[in-house]
C-alpha cells in the first residue's frame, strides 16, 4: 500500500508539474502578446505625436513665412510712401493738384463744397481755383504730401484726394500684385 501511495503521488506529482508548465506556456504567451499590444500602441501613440509635431512646425513655419513676407510688403509700401514725400517738388505737382482736385470736386458735382488743403498748398490751389474759374472756400486743415479733401459744406460728405489715401486705395488693390512680383507666388 506505501509503495501504490508512493506511485500515486509520484504521478499526482508529474501530473501537477505537467499542468504548471501549461499554465506557465500559457501565462507567458498571455504576457508576449500583452507586451505586443503594449508596444504597437506605444507605437502609434509615438508616431500620433511625431505626426502632431511635424504638423505643428510646418505650420509655425508656414505663419512665420507669411508674417516675413508681409513684413516685406509693407516695408515696400513704406518706402513708396516715404518717396511720395517729395511729390509736391515734381514740376508737374501743379497739373497733378489741378487733377486731383476737379476728380474730388466731380465726385460733389451740384453741391457748394470746402477745399481742405495743406497749408502749403494754399497760393497753388487759388492759382488753380482762378484758372478753372471756380470760387470755393479754402481750409488749411491738413496735413499732407500733396492733394486734399473736399467737403460739403455740412461736412456729411467728405472725398479725400491726397497722396497718402491714394496709397491706402493702391495698397489694396495692388498688394497680391506686389507679393507676386517679390515672390513670385
Amino acid at each position: 500500500m506505501e509503495a501504490s501511495a508512493g506511485k500515486s503521488v509520484t504521478q499526482i506529482m508529474q501530473k501537477a508539474h505537467q499542468e504548471a508548465e501549461e499554465i506557465k506556456r500559457g501565462a507567458e504567451a498571455k504576457a508576449e502578446a500583452i507586451k505586443a499590444s503594449h508596444l504597437e500602441n506605444a507605437k502609434k501613440s509615438a508616431d500620433m505625436e511625431q505626426n502632431k509635431l511635424i504638423y505643428n512646425a510646418k505650420a509655425e513655419n508656414k505663419m512665420r513665412i507669411i508674417k516675413e513676407k508681409d513684413a516685406v510688403i509693407q516695408r515696400a509700401f513704406f518706402d513708396a510712401k516715404k518717396s511720395l514725400d517729395s511729390f509736391r517738388d515734381h514740376t508737374t505737382y501743379k497739373e497733378d493738384f489741378k487733377k486731383m482736385l476737379q476728380e474730388a470736386v466731380r465726385e460733389l458735382e451740384g453741391e457748394n463744397v470746402s477745399l481742405h488743403i495743406d497749408t502749403q498748398d494754399e497760393p497753388l490751389c487759388r492759382q488753380v481755383l482762378d484758372d478753372l474759374g471756380r470760387n470755393s472756400e479754402i481750409v488749411g486743415d491738413l496735413t499732407s504730401a500733396g492733394g486734399l479733401a473736399v467737403s460739403t459744406k455740412d461736412g456729411k460728405v467728405v472725398v479725400s484726394n491726397t497722396i497718402e489715401s491714394r496709397l491706402s486705395n493702391a495698397k489694396e488693390l495692388l498688394k497680391r500684385e506686389v507679393y507676386s512680383a517679390l515672390f513670385g507666388d
